[in-house]
C-alpha cells in the first residue's frame, strides 16, 4: 500500500504533513517531524480494521534509537485516539488511549506543590485510589500528611472524595507476594542543632546550603530508612525504622535540617527477596569530595527489616566523577525486573536534560555504562505489561508516554505527549503545563492507567486551575 503525502502550510507559515489513504488522514506531522519520517512504503497491516477506529483520531509513531537529544514536542494526544507503532513496513502494536478524564480540579488557585503529584494504587477490595499532594514541596514539608484522595468502585467511570478511612499507598511501594504492602515513609526532617552532640561534616565548607555526614556517625534516628508494612488480613499498619548497611553512604542537611529520604522503586523476587534501587545517595571520591548523587541498589531477605548494599550506578561524565555543586547527578530512579531478569534503571538527570538508563545482568551487582535516551524526563515510571511491552511514563517539560514493544529496554517509540508544552516557535515554559510527575498502574495483561497533573484546564467560570487527569491505555502487540 502507498501513501500519498499531501503538504498543508498553516497561517503560521509551518508546513505539516497529512498522510491519506483509502480517503482517510490516517497520520498527522509537525514539520519538524518531516526529515525523520518515510512515506514510500507502508505495509498493508497499517490499514487493518480502520472501520473500527473511526470514531478515533489515527497516528503512527515510529521507534526511536535515541540518538536525538533536542527537546521536541511528540504527538500530542488529548483526546481518544489509536496510534500505531511501526518498526520499518509493519505494525508492531496498535496504542488505544481512553478520553482524559479530569477527576479533580482545585477550587482555587493553587501554589506550587498543591495539587500535583498524584499516585494511583489499589486498595481494600481493589478499588482505585488517587492521592495528590497539598503542601509545600520542600523539605521543611517531609512527614506532613496533607493530601487529597479520591476513590472510584468501578475502574474509574465515577470518583468520590475520600478522608482517611482507608490506608493510604505512597508512591514507592511494593505488593508482596503475600498481598502486604511495603512502602517508604518520609519522616519530618529533624533540625541538627537539636542534638546535645553531632558529627562534623565530611565538607569543609557548606556547598549552597548543604553538609554531607558519614551515615554511620549518625544518631540513631538519622540513620536507616523508614518504611510501613501494612498487613492485609488484619488492615494494620507498622512502621519499620529498618537499619541500612553501607559503610561510605554520606546523608545531607540542608540549611541545617536533615531529612531521612530513600526514594525508589522496591521489587520483590520469587524468593522474597527484596531489591530497591534508590536515592539520593552521596559518596566520596578518593581525594575526599563528595560527589553528585548515585543511584544505589539495596538488598533484603528479611521483609525490609534490614538492607544491605549491593551496586552503585554512580554519576560520571567523561568516566569522572562529578563533585557536588549543588546540582543533580542521577535521581528519582525508576527500577524493573525484565522477563529474563535483567535490572534495567531510567533516571532524572535534571529539568530539561537527558534521562539515562542502564542494564545489569547480575542482580543489581554492576552496571552497564549509563547512555542518555530521552532529551528530557523527571519522575520516570516504568511499568512491564504481562504482554511483554514495557512502558515509561515521564514528564517536565509537558507529559510522556513512550513505549518498549520488545520489554527489553532499547528501542523505544517517540514520545506522545498527554498535554502541549511547546508553542509554534518552539518555546515552553517547564513549570507551565503540569508537575510532570504521572503515575501509572497495571489493569491487566496489556492496559495501565495512568494519573498526572494538568495545570490548565477551566473550571465553570473559566477560571484556569489544577486539575489531577485519569486515562486509559491499551497496547496491543502484533504477533
Amino acid at each position: 500500500m502507498l501513501f500519498c503525502p499531501t503538504i498543508a502550510m498553516a497561517q503560521n507559515m509551518n508546513y505539516s504533513v497529512n498522510i491519506h489513504a483509502g480517503g482517510h488522514i490516517i497520520a498527522a506531522y509537525p514539520a519538524n517531524m518531516i526529515d525523520s519520517i518515510s512515506f514510500t512504503k507502508v505495509s498493508k497491516d497499517v490499514l487493518d480494521n480502520l472501520s473500527a477506529f473511526t470514531d478515533t483520531t489515527l497516528a503512527i509513531i515510529k521507534e526511536d534509537d535515541g540518538s536525538n537529544l533536542t527537546i521536541n514536542q511528540g504527538i500530542v494526544s488529548q483526546s481518544k485516539q489509536t496510534i500505531r507503532v511501526i518498526r520499518e513496513d509493519d505494525v508492531v502494536a496498535i496504542l488505544k488511549l481512553s478520553e482524559p478524564q479530569i477527576i479533580a480540579q482545585a477550587e482555587k488557585k493553587e501554589q506550587w506543590g498543591f495539587f500535583q503529584f498524584p499516585v494511583i494504587y489499589r486498595g481494600a477490595n481493589q478499588r482505585l485510589f488517587i492521592d495528590w499532594q497539598m503542601r509545600p514541596d520542600s523539605y521543611t514539608a517531609y512527614g506532613e500528611e496533607s493530601h487529597g484522595r479520591i476513590m472510584s468502585t468501578d475502574e474509574g467511570k465515577t470518583w468520590k472524595a475520600l478522608d482517611d478511612e482507608y490506608p493510604r499507598f505512597e508512591r514507592y511501594r511494593v505488593e508482596l507476594n503475600n498481598g502486604d504492602v511495603l512502602q517508604v515513609k518520609d519522616p519530618p526532617s529533624k533540625d541538627v542543632r537539636a542534638y546535645v552532640s553531632f558529627p562534623q561534616p565530611v565538607n569543609d565548607m557548606t556547598i549552597n546550603g548543604y553538609d554531607f555526614y558519614l551515615h554511620s556517625e549518625l544518631p540513631e534516628d538519622l540513620q536507616g530508612v523508614y518504611l510501613s508494612l501494612w498487613d492485609k488480613i488484619n488492615h494494620q499498619q507498622q512502621i519499620i525504622h529498618a537499619s541500612l548497611d553501607d559503610p561510605l553512604l554520606l546523608r545531607y542537611s540542608i540549611n541545617n535540617m536533615m531529612p531521612v529520604v530513600w526514594w525508589g522503586n522496591i521489587k520483590e523476587t520469587e524468593d522474597g527477596t527484596l531489591f530497591a534501587g534508590v536515592y539520593p545517595c552521596y559518596y566520596q571520591d578518593f581525594n575526599g569530595k563528595v560527589n553528585r548523587t548515585a543511584v544505589s541498589f539495596y538488598k533484603s531477605v528479611d521483609t525490609g527489616l534490614n538492607w544491605s548494599k549491593v551496586g552503585t550506578i554512580s554519576y560520571q561524565r567523561d568516566g569522572a566523577d562529578i563533585p557536588f555543586d549543588g546540582s543533580e547527578g542521577f535521581e528519582e530512579p525508576a527500577f524493573e525486573v525484565l522477563k529474563d531478569g535483567t535490572f534495567f534503571c531510567v533516571m532524572r538527570t535534571g529539568y530539561t536534560s537527558p534521562m539515562y538508563k542502564s542494564f545489569s545482568y547480575d542482580k543489581g551487582r554492576q552496571w552497564t555504562d549509563p547512555i542518555p535516551f530521552t532529551s528530557n524526563g523527571v519522575m520516570p515510571n516504568l511499568l512491564l505489561l504481562d504482554n511483554g511491552a514495557l512502558v515509561l511514563a515521564s514528564g517536565r517539560p509537558g507529559l510522556q508516554l513512550r513505549f518498549c514493544v520488545d520489554g527489553d529496554g532499547k528501542k523505544w517509540t517517540e514520545p506522545i505527549e498527554m498535554l502541549p508544552f511547546m508553542d509554534d516557535k518552539g518555546n515552553f515554559n517547564i513549570w507551565g503545563a503540569t508537575c510532570g510527575y504521572p503515575s501509572i498502574l497495571q489493569v491487566n495483561d496489556n492496559t495501565f492507567y495512568i494519573v498526572y497533573s494538568d495545570f490548565k484546564t477551566k473550571d465553570e467560570s473559566g477560571e484556569i486551575r489544577k486539575s489531577i487527569m485519569f486515562r486509559k491505555i491499551e497496547v496491543i502487540k502484533r504477533k
